[in-house]
């Protein structure tokens, strides 16, 4: 898997609308929020298009900004925008040679885990779940986000950095994670490479050229709003499709909104208490990265993944 070179101060850096459309009056925001980070905007065609509410252009037009950025040697980064819906309309249609041949720093996540999910597959490039410019950097871009955001990015090849949960407003101190299961974990290690994304666009992949590969891999999963019923029926499918059984460890990120309105007193921990109750594998609980707001860290999907349970604590490192 490769991991591009960090972005510098000055690169130029493309916007792009992979999935939904954005205002036109969030346009100029958007140039303003990337200058403030320090990078030279470069702005997608797919920017000015909406068709039927929930597709930013045709997905010819938003394959072509794709392609015109990873062909740019000036254009060192790729920020997608902003999620939403569609981006799956382009997977049969990338040219993921020029892809590979042309790697970039390439950074979305919830209906952009398509696209994630087949780079790292077919490009072997390394990408970031991680903040969009008008999902997060608008008015949610904290300094937690921030900072983990530009940690994930500035890491070289062969660094090692541990994964940091935000503080807890409540205790000062850093928000616990829990493992689930626990079986003989105890003083090992886990390994694997880092893969997954939104569960919904997950489950979408299954039956097709872009299936998600989770053998021998650490298996990411978050979710917004959707009901815990519909998340036992998706986790079942993955379950079935043996996606768990191939995986070597499951790391849950958050799961903003996601309620069961059938029964308040059977919540999501609940559920997934019981969904992994048999499963000989370590899942870890409580990663904040995903939907919720506003903290989000950021996750090298692709890179190397280390999980260190001991009897009290459970540690994650990652490598490019």
């Amino acid at each position: 898997m490769y991991f591009p070179e960090p972005l510098k101060q000055g690169d130029k850096v493309f916007l792009v609308c992979t999935s939904s459309p954005i205002f036109a009056g969030d346009i100029e925001k958007c140039k303003k929020t990337v200058k403030n980070l320090g990078f030279e905007p470069i702005l997608g065609e797919s920017l000015f298009e909406n068709i039927g509410g929930y597709m930013a252009g045709t997905p010819e037009i938003r394959i072509k900004d794709l392609h015109r950025a990873f062909s740019d040697d000036e254009i060192k980064g790729i920020f997608c925008v902003k999620g939403g819906f569609s981006a799956s309309q382009l997977l049969d249609k990338l040219d993921y040679q020029l892809i590979k041949k042309n790697p970039k720093v390439f950074v979305g996540y919830s209906d952009v885990t398509n696209l994630s999910i087949a780079f790292n597959q077919k490009c072997n490039l390394g990408v970031f779940h991680g903040p969009m410019v008008k999902s997060n950097m608008f008015n949610d871009f904290n300094e937690f986000t921030k900072k983990s955001f530009f940690n994930a990015l500035n890491k070289k090849k062969g660094e090692k950095w541990k994964f940091e949960n935000p503080t807890d407003e409540k205790t000062g101190a850093e928000k616990e994670t829990l493992l689930l299961y626990k079986k003989d974990f105890e003083n090992k290690k886990i390994n694997g490479e880092l893969t997954g994304g939104n569960l919904s666009i997950i489950v979408t992949t299954l039956g097709t050229d872009y299936e998600i590969d989770t053998k021998g891999k650490i298996f990411f999963i978050e979710e917004i709003e959707e009901e815990i019923s519909r998340i036992d029926r998706m986790m079942t499918h993955l379950k079935y499709a043996g996606k768990f059984e191939d995986c070597n460890a499951v790391l849950l990120g958050n799961f903003a909104g996601c309620e069961n309105t059938y029964g308040e007193n059977y919540e999501l921990i609940d559920f997934l208490k019981d969904f992994f109750k048999d499963y000989e594998k370590p899942v870890i609980y409580g990663l904040e990265s995903g939907h919720e707001k506003p903290d989000l860290i950021t996750m090298p999907m692709g890179a190397k993944c280390t999980l260190k349970i001991n009897e009290n604590i459970n540690e994650i490192y990652f490598e490019k």
